[in-house]
């Protein structure tokens, strides 16, 4: 007896089933960076907004080294933009980049006792003059 799979997938398994189609932004318009982190991953996705509908313009991601894996949640949150920073640093100087968190970035980044690595980190990233906007929920 056979078994049909489809009968059971969403409506939306068009959507499901295609990927994502990149898109070059025009110059000079404000682009989203969007950051996730796991135990030892961190990615970044940057992304157009048009219309209120977002388009995928690049995608980074790395695995952490076994000493960052240590880090906390907000420190992975800034090494992944940095490491996008790095990667992508002509979307970063040509475009004004808001960053989408409901991590307090931009507060820890500005604390004057900072030390070490955070630090470097904030210096990096302040020649890019990044926005920070809260998250929000999450559009199903």
């Amino acid at each position: 007896m056979g078994c049909n799979l489809w009968k059971h997938v969403p409506a939306n398994k068009k959507d499901l089933s295609t990927w994502p189609v990149l898109v070059s932004p025009p110059p000079q318009t404000p682009l989203l960076i969007y950051l996730a982190v796991a135990q030892t991953t961190i990615s970044a996705v940057l992304v157009y907004e048009m219309a209120r509908e977002q388009s995928p313009v690049y995608f980074t991601s790395r695995t952490l080294q076994p000493a960052e894996e240590r880090y906390e949640v907000v420190e992975k949150l800034v090494l992944a933009l940095v490491f996008s920073a790095r990667r992508l640093r002509h979307y970063f100087r040509s475009h004004q980049l808001t960053v989408k968190t409901d991590y307090p970035i931009k507060q820890i980044l500005q604390r004057p006792e900072l030390a070490g690595r955070m630090t470097a980190w904030a210096i990096e990233l302040s020649e890019f003059g990044l926005r920070y906007e809260a998250r929000g929920p999450m559009k199903a």
